[in-house]
């Protein structure tokens, strides 16, 4: 009896052990390629998402790899549907090495988004990857915070023996927004087409909110008139600039007497002058001078008559 009965669970024993139903059980699962971290950057447009993916992969085995391959898509979370998709192949990874593969893609609406990576060795999955992002539009460039107010010119002395003359150039600038520091105050003094001085100089430091007055000396040719071409700059790009409203005589100017004078924001429309002398004649003119000549014209004949 009892030998009928250990032959019976060594039947059952060993059917189990056929069947893997005890073996999946207590072996430890086989280490296999997988997707340690995945990194996103967005770039935004007008209207769709520019997403760079780098997915990072991992062999933790102690034997090489198949071959491996990436599918990469973004899903809607609220409506479930995918965005965009790209497959990309990585190859045979040896034995404790990493590697990783980024792909490029657009998509077409922001919003909140899953990016989830796959990946697949000889085409059987065997590790998933999904983490959410939030795609933002990026905001329009806003109105430059730094304005042109006016221009000082004055006049200091003339030197050269009387050809060139030293001038302080001063335009106002406002502030509205945050604080600033190291822009560049660049001024052109313009006598024709052809012929520019340009001198420029550091502002160290422009307090939010607040007006100030950069100031810039510079030499020029005492006998020219000029135009005044200002920019405020940083790091080479031109935040705002300007230009005097007229050609400035400096040489007319008295020394040492400040003289404020309007600027023109640059790409403003320039207004044609209105020929003040070319006026229409006054109603009723033309008639008046018609009569006149021709009673000129009945004295002269009369006069001829009588004699």
């Amino acid at each position: 009896m009892k030998s009928l009965t250990f032959l019976f669970f060594f039947a059952v024993l060993l059917f189990s052990v056929s069947s893997g139903c005890i073996n999946n059980d207590l072996r430890e699962e086989s280490p296999q390629p997988l997707i340690s971290s995945v990194d996103v950057m967005t770039l935004s447009s007008d209207e769709d998402f520019e997403l760079k993916v780098t997915v990072y992969v991992q062999n933790p085995q102690e034997a090489d790899t198949g071959s491996l391959s990436l599918k990469v898509k973004t899903r809607n979370p609220e409506t479930n549907l995918i965005g965009a998709e790209n497959v990309a192949e990585i190859g045979y990874l040896k034995a404790g090495t990493h590697t990783y593969k980024s792909m490029t893609f657009t998509v077409p609406k922001g919003g909140k988004q899953m990016i989830e990576a796959e990946l697949f060795e000889n085409d059987i999955l065997t590790d998933s990857y999904s983490t959410p992002v939030q795609l933002v539009a990026e905001s329009k460039d806003e109105e430059p915070s730094i304005m042109l107010t006016d221009l000082v010119i004055e006049t200091k002395q003339v030197t050269n023996y009387g050809k060139d003359i030293i001038v302080d150039v001063s335009p106002g600038i406002l502030n509205q927004g945050e604080e600033l520091s190291k822009l560049t105050l660049v001024i052109t003094a313009v006598s024709d087409p052809y012929t520019r001085y340009t001198g420029s100089t550091v502002l160290s430091n422009v307090e939010a909110d607040r007006r100030t007055r950069g100031s810039l000396r510079m030499t020029v040719p005492a006998d020219d008139e000029y135009q005044f071409e200002i920019a405020v700059q940083s790091e080479g790009d031109v935040l705002t600039s300007a230009r005097s409203s007229d050609f400035i005589k400096l040489h007319d100017m008295k020394t040492d007497t400040p003289v404020t004078y309007m600027l023109i924001e640059e790409g403003a429309p320039v207004e044609e002058p209105v020929d003040e002398t070319a006026e229409e004649p006054a109603p009723g003119f033309t008639s008046v001078m018609l009569a006149l000549a021709a009673i000129l014209v009945v004295g002269v004949l009369r006069g001829k008559n009588e004699k």
